[in-house]
């Protein structure tokens, strides 16, 4: 879930921000941004600042040159939340933002005067609102049927999830550290270029896992590491199958 956007000067003037879970001070925080950037742009001599990870969390970033001056646009999340869904919103959130106010006035000649700012947080929920919906409430009520045959009736099934070939959720039972190693696989996959998994199986410390790929989606089947491979793969593909009429 998105916790914050912000919006600021590199050198930590807020020009923007918006609040879905009140969990920080917002002075400090963007303290810490501009210390961020400042250490990245000095010290490791690269103004190319993309994510960060402090433990269950994420801050993803992207930055608009401005003559000397710099625009940093900000988004935190859980660290489980889709990178490559946030990082196309991100973008979309600082398209739109440069479209709407000048950037000159922005940066250099900016007076410190956010209130007029304020209401972009009206487009920012119109993006979000976009994306927002993969499936329709119809097909995720078929989904989630499936679903929960799938745990009645295989003994074998600790838990399952279907995600897009990106990693966005659309429906899971994972545990929440599973479901991030998942999240992780995919993301890796999808910035090197190999988006797309057809099937893949492998015996892990929590289990066996069992990926197998629908167009642009993903059955995910968490089994039992007692279960026989052969069981696990014959189980993935009918559920895999089913999901398949239904969702393409």
């Amino acid at each position: 879930m998105i916790k914050n956007i912000f919006i600021m000067k590199s050198t930590g003037e807020l020009i923007f921000y918006k609040t879905y879970e009140d969990i920080f001070n917002i002075k400090l925080t963007t303290s810490f941004l501009s210390a961020i950037f400042s250490f990245v742009k000095q010290t490791l001599k690269t103004k190319e600042l993309s994510e960060i990870e402090v433990g269950p969390f994420r801050f993803i970033f992207e930055i608009e040159k401005a003559n000397s001056s710099e625009l940093m646009f900000a988004l935190f999340s859980d660290r489980t939340d889709n990178l490559v869904e946030l990082r196309n919103q991100l973008r979309e959130i600082k398209s739109q933002f440069l479209h709407q106010f000048d950037l000159q006035l922005l940066t250099e000649n900016f007076d410190g005067e956010i209130s007029k700012y304020q209401n972009f947080g009206s487009k920012i929920d119109e993006i979000m609102e976009k994306s927002r919906k993969l499936v329709s409430e119809e097909i995720q009520n078929e989904l989630l049927e499936v679903f929960q045959e799938l745990h009645t009736f295989s003994t074998f099934v600790i838990s399952s999830a279907l995600l897009t070939q990106t990693g966005r959720v659309i429906v899971s039972y994972l545990d929440e550290n599973v479901l991030s190693e998942i999240i992780r696989l995919l993301e890796s996959r999808f910035i090197i270029g190999n988006s797309r998994i057809h099937e893949l199986i492998s015996l892990e410390d929590y289990g066996i896992l069992s990926l197998v790929g629908i167009d642009n989606f993903i059955t995910v089947i968490q089994f039992q590491s007692k279960c026989p491979f052969e069981s696990a793969l014959i189980i993935s593909k009918k559920f895999s199958n089913r999901l398949k009429k239904i969702i393409i």
